[in-house]
């Protein structure tokens, strides 16, 4: 009995503990959780006290400037397509209607020439603003036109500045470093497709054609496995990137294994193409007024294609597509300019006072020539066509000496310029430079141009 007894408060006593026990940690972990309530209330009261201070310290000023920190700049390049205008081009930016009026208005008023040239493209220069909305989730893009940039040629473009609510013009001019090159092509079935094909411009061929046209008969003498070599000028950017070919200072054509060889020499300040002996390739007329063609009708006795009989033929027939450029074949004035029974629109030049040209069935003439006007070798006068007294579109061209009528292809025409003694001396140390020239760029190095005599 004593010892149940014994038992029954020793149990007693162990319990009395552990609830004392459990009652302690139970009273330190609601402590906790205060302390950290009051903690936590604290520093939320410090926190928002300590941002409205810096919010109501904040100026509209301030806010813009932070909302600025999230802009940047932006470019739209837009190609220019057949047929588009600059107005229609501006347009497309959604710009305001004001805007375009004032550019317009100060392109015209400062008589700018902008040539809105099929391929190049318009630049336009935005800053892009990223404005916070009410809605603080969402943001607004806002595009301000800064300036547009407009190509006027390879060395030059015209930069429209957006100042305040005007517009500013500036011509801004492109530095470019001219290094020298040299391609070779397979002519293949095309001259001029082939010439393309290394990067030479409509311009560039043309003068390599006219140059030639006083030697070599491009109708009958270029074969398709025949090549074509030039050295010319090749301008990039500052960065090295290609910007385009300037002049060719020498050409070569390999017509069946005989090479026709020009070298750009200036001669007291005049810069033209000189054959292998010195001689200006440029003589006393063009062998053809029209380039890549061929000859439809000789001169001499035919059935006349119209008439139905046998008529003598008096000049030679070169046919061409309709708008052809026809060019003056030598240095003289226009004695009759207009339309000739037969002959259609025509064209007539006397070179001296025996020699004189004419050119037939021209589809129009080129502009502000009359009777009277100085023209020069090579210079457009008109373009092929079909008036008059034909079946199709060619360029009729006759040549008369002393009144006569002549075969335009059996005159021997003679140079215009001939170097001799010291120039002739000058021009073959020329043509050494020239082919050392080329044996080093035949090692794929692009050099960087001398003065050498070759150059404007």
């Amino acid at each position: 009995m004593e010892n149940s007894l014994r038992l029954v408060l020793i149990n007693s006593r162990i319990g009395i503990s552990q609830k004392f026990k459990f009652n302690l940690t139970c009273f330190s972990i609601i402590l906790f959780v205060l302390f950290v309530g009051f903690l936590s209330v604290s520093v939320h009261r410090y926190v928002s006290k300590t941002l409205s201070i810096a919010i109501t310290n904040t100026t509209i000023d301030d806010v813009v400037q932070v909302e600025e920190e999230f802009s940047e700049e932006s470019s739209v390049s837009i190609v220019i397509k057949k047929g588009d205008t600059l107005n229609a081009i501006l347009k497309t930016q959604n710009l305001p209607n004001s805007d375009i009026n004032k550019i317009l208005k100060l392109i015209k008023s400062n008589s700018i020439n902008i040539p809105i040239k099929q391929g190049k493209s318009i630049v336009f220069d935005y800053e892009i603003q990223i404005i916070e909305t009410d809605d603080h989730d969402l943001s607004e893009e806002i595009r301000i036109l800064k300036k547009i940039i407009i190509p006027i040629d390879n060395t030059k473009h015209l930069e429209i500045i957006k100042d305040n609510d005007n517009f500013i013009a500036q011509n801004i001019h492109i530095k470019l470093n001219k290094l020298l090159a040299k391609s070779s092509v397979v002519i293949g079935r095309n001259f001029m497709s082939a010439l393309k094909s290394i990067g030479l411009t409509t311009n560039s061929i043309i003068e390599l054609v006219n140059s030639y046209s006083y030697q070599i008969d491009f109708q009958r003498q270029i074969q398709p496995t025949d090549t074509a070599t030039v050295i010319l000028e090749k301008f990039t950017t500052k960065d090295g990137d290609f910007s385009h070919y300037g002049k060719i200072l020498y050409a070569s054509l390999n017509l069946s294994g005989r090479e026709y060889n020009i070298y750009r020499y200036s001669n007291n300040n005049n810069h033209s193409f000189f054959s292998e002996n010195g001689k200006s390739v440029k003589r006393s007329l063009l062998r053809t007024p029209v380039n890549l063609v061929r000859i439809s009708s000789n001169y001499g006795n035919r059935m006349h294609p119209t008439l139905g009989y046998s008529k003598m033929h008096k000049g030679v027939d070169f046919a061409a597509p309709s708008g052809t450029p026809i060019y003056a074949a030598g240095n003289g004035v226009i004695t009759s300019i207009g339309w000739k029974p037969g002959y259609g629109n025509f064209v007539q030049i006397k070179h001296s006072s025996t020699l004189s040209t004419a050119y037939a069935h021209a589809s129009k003439f080129a502009k502000s020539l009359k009777a009277g006007s100085l023209v020069k070798q090579g210079q457009v006068i008109a373009y092929v066509g079909s008036t008059g007294r034909t079946t199709g579109a060619h360029l009729h061209y006759e040549v008369k000496i002393d009144g006569k009528h002549v075969n335009p292809m059996s005159i021997k025409t003679t140079p215009g310029t001939e170097l001799v003694g010291k120039q002739l001396m000058r021009f073959r140390q020329f043509k050494k430079e020239i082919h050392n020239l080329s044996t080093k760029l035949d090692k794929n190095i692009e050099l960087v141009e001398n003065n050498t005599n070759s150059v404007d």
